[in-house]
């Protein structure tokens, strides 16, 4: 190896550093916000009615910023991208928390709309990893990125007891210290990522490049081509289905009498599916193919949906594997999607892509939130998991159809 190739596998080394201390830092701040998001809302608002609005509404932020963000990153940068995303996050975080001290609902509504728009921007790192990584280990770069999910999963939850006696110590509510939170760790990595991610990451993607004459890349466009149809299909229904059966599992819990212990040993072997694999999905992804991870990941969680359709809320090892499948599903099906949407795109349409699946996977998450209390309404826990069950044929049917 010459000696300019080992300089340029050291700046990928450590660009690929910032970008998973940046992710693991703001998932942190994220997940501590959004724990405490609904317990804010039901004190405003003296009812549990409407108190998950504002949490839904961070996920439609995030939404409605994937392809501006994204657009803008094509024209002036993925670290010019980060950084805007990573203020803006803050912004909304500290607005979130002056609500939760003034009492305002719309306050904490607007702040956290404002907070999902710029959190879109992190969501993209995973991208921006892909940039920087050889092209071989592309999915491996996404895979490392999704984990550092890991690190704000533990983190976030076990610092929203210190932050709130520091709220109250400083006079303020307790639960605006996890807001307070958000804003700091959100502020650091906009410092992090300004000064870290040089040389931008889209130097090693040139081509993913636009200038400010280039005109948008219409849906249309990107839907016809074959690795976008089945990235799409993938990350949406994979988001639709994880959302759908994770977000009912505690009520199906505690309707069988289960209490809070039992609902975090179910819920932590959901999470630890969800990210804790990850470099192994990677690997996978790389060594066998994106379509083959895409498929695996899709039975699984087809077969997670049946397996949590038929255990009863008292069946804690059954729901515990059922959930843990439903994470690692969820994470191949997303991973191996995220990567397709790097290799096989025309370079100078990858970022407006990636807006564009980003964007639908989100809104996808958002209504299986909301649908999820209507579907466990109509038929129970177990009709709501075989709804999953049955929506992985969506994305198996247009893998069958690209193949042909």
């Amino acid at each position: 190896m010459t000696r300019s190739s080992t300089a340029e596998a050291g700046v990928r080394r450590r660009l690929l550093a910032v970008l998973f201390a940046g992710t693991g830092l703001t998932r942190a701040g994220y997940i501590a916000a959004i724990t405490v998001t609904i317990l804010v809302a039901e004190d405003l608002l003296g009812s549990p009615t409407f108190a998950g609005l504002p949490a839904a509404l961070v996920v439609v932020g995030m939404a409605l910023g994937t392809t501006p963000v994204s657009t803008y990153m094509a024209r002036h940068g993925r670290r010019a991208g980060m950084v805007l995303g990573q203020v803006v996050a803050a912004v909304g975080a500290l607005l979130a928390a002056w609500a939760t001290v003034r009492g305002s609902f719309l306050g904490l509504v607007a702040g956290l709309v404002v907070f999902g728009l710029g959190n879109s921007a992190d969501r993209l790192s995973r991208y921006a990893a892909a940039d920087v990584a050889p092209v071989r280990y592309q999915g491996s770069a996404i895979a490392l990125v999704v984990w550092a999910g890991t690190i704000g999963s533990v983190l976030g939850p076990v610092l929203l007891e210190p932050t709130q006696r520091i709220a109250e110590g400083l006079g303020l509510p307790g639960l605006a210290g996890p807001y307070v939170l958000a804003f700091v760790t959100f502020g650091l990595v906009a410092l992090l990522d300004f000064t870290g991610l040089r040389p931008d990451p889209l130097t090693f993607r040139p081509e993913e490049r636009v200038d400010d004459g280039g005109r948008p890349v219409a849906l249309r466009q990107v839907m016809e081509i074959p690795a976008a149809k089945v990235a799409v299909a993938s990350l949406v229904v994979s988001q639709l289905v994880m959302v759908l059966i994770m977000t009912m599992t505690p009520i199906h819990i505690r309707d069988a009498g289960g209490d809070l212990g039992t609902v975090g040993v179910v819920i932590a072997a959901h999470t630890f599916g969800m990210f804790g694999l990850s470099p192994l999905t990677g690997w996978l992804s790389d060594r066998y193919g994106r379509i083959v991870v895409v498929v695996v990941g899709q039975i699984l969680l087809a077969g997670s949906g049946i397996l949590a359709a038929v255990a009863p809320g008292e069946a804690t090892l059954q729901l515990v594997v059922a959930l843990f499948l439903l994470g690692l599903g969820w994470n191949l099906g997303f991973v191996a999607a995220s990567a397709l949407l790097v290799d096989d795109l025309p370079g100078e349409w990858r970022l407006r892509a990636q807006g564009f699946g980003d964007g639908l996977t989100w809104g996808s998450g958002a209504v299986a939130g909301l649908a999820s209390g209507i579907l466990l309404g109509l038929g129970g826990f177990g009709f709501l998991a075989v709804v999953g069950a049955v929506l992985t044929a969506v994305p198996l049917t247009v893998v069958v159809r690209v193949r042909r």
